[in-house]
């Protein structure tokens, strides 16, 4: 048996902009997706996917030649044999005889990961790299596909087409009072690649983009750090269009809230946690994790 893991992503800032070369900070997140290879007495391949709580969510058996013969679940079955169809044109690992069983550590609703950790588990099964193999079919910048495989926090760019991450050691003395809150919706990979390629960033909001991630991750004070999500925050907001996460969702909440990734979904970083337990609970936030705990670092 063969076992493989994956981290999940939060990307800090840098969101959609990223998409068009601006430098984006990631940390990889603790939780993630592990996959186990068994061979089998069989001419066929196995598929079995598992949830958090331990569910069955999809259960595939295909022929050698990626043919679905057994399942109940068809379009997610279809979708897993695009996926390997693209593995199986660079690699002949994919062979039958193999079970393959994938175990996520988070909610499929949370927006962590759950395709880019599953991408980054089909390059390493088949020692190949994500980003090269899977860039085309997966969409988006790839950040997410280097989170799966960092030892820690990142800063990643698009130079002249080509992916760079590159490791930053960041361990804010703050780190206490950093938080992540799931706002209660998914957002959609798709809606965000959309929005900004009808809205592309002008040259100097790059820079200006790149100058508040660099001063994000050296901001050496709560109330600094605070003070550049707020300009973040607003820098993209006037750009696109879209009310920011504290206007819609956090009115009253006595910190900082910054979106991560797409807006209007998934997580959010919030600042001055321990003091806004008690708001948050009352305010209907029922996943909030410390940066501590959440992130890789």
């Amino acid at each position: 048996m063969k076992e493989f893991y994956a981290h999940g992503k939060l990307l800090l800032t840098g969101e959609y902009a990223i998409t068009q070369g601006a430098n984006g900070f990631a940390v990889p997140t603790t939780l993630g997706q592990k996959l186990t290879v068994r061979y089998l007495d069989s001419p066929n391949i196995h598929w079995q996917a598992y949830t958090v709580t331990g569910d069955c969510w999809l259960d595939v058996v295909l022929s050698s030649q990626l043919e679905i013969l057994k399942t109940d679940q068809p379009k997610e079955a279809q979708h897993l044999v695009k996926q390997l169809q693209i593995l199986a044109t660079h690699s002949d690992k994919l062979t039958g005889g193999l079970h393959f069983e994938t175990h996520l550590e988070f909610d499929r609703s949370w927006g962590l990961g759950s395709s880019s950790t599953f991408t980054s588990l089909l390059a390493q099964f088949a020692n190949l790299d994500a980003l090269d193999l899977f860039h085309e079919a997966h969409g988006g910048s790839g950040y997410d596909l280097a989170c799966a495989s960092a030892a820690g926090p990142i800063l990643y760019r698009i130079k002249k087409g080509s992916a760079e991450s590159i490791p930053v050691e960041w361990a804010p003395d703050f780190a206490d009072d950093l938080a992540f809150v799931f706002s209660g919706k998914k957002q959609l990979t798709s809606e965000s690649l959309a929005l900004v390629k009808d809205r592309p960033f002008s040259p100097h909001q790059i820079e200006e983009i790149n100058a508040l991630t660099s001063a994000f991750i050296s901001a050496y004070t709560l109330e600094r750090i605070e003070s550049v999500m707020h300009e973040h925050e607003q820098l993209i907001g006037d750009h696109l269009g879209l009310l920011t996460v504290s206007e819609q969702l956090f009115k009253g909440y006595d910190g900082a809230v910054k979106s991560l990734g797409g807006w209007g979904g998934d997580f959010v970083l919030v600042t001055r946690y321990s003091k806004n337990q008690q708001w948050l609970t009352e305010n209907g936030f029922k996943h909030t994790l410390p940066l501590r705990t959440l992130a890789v670092l």
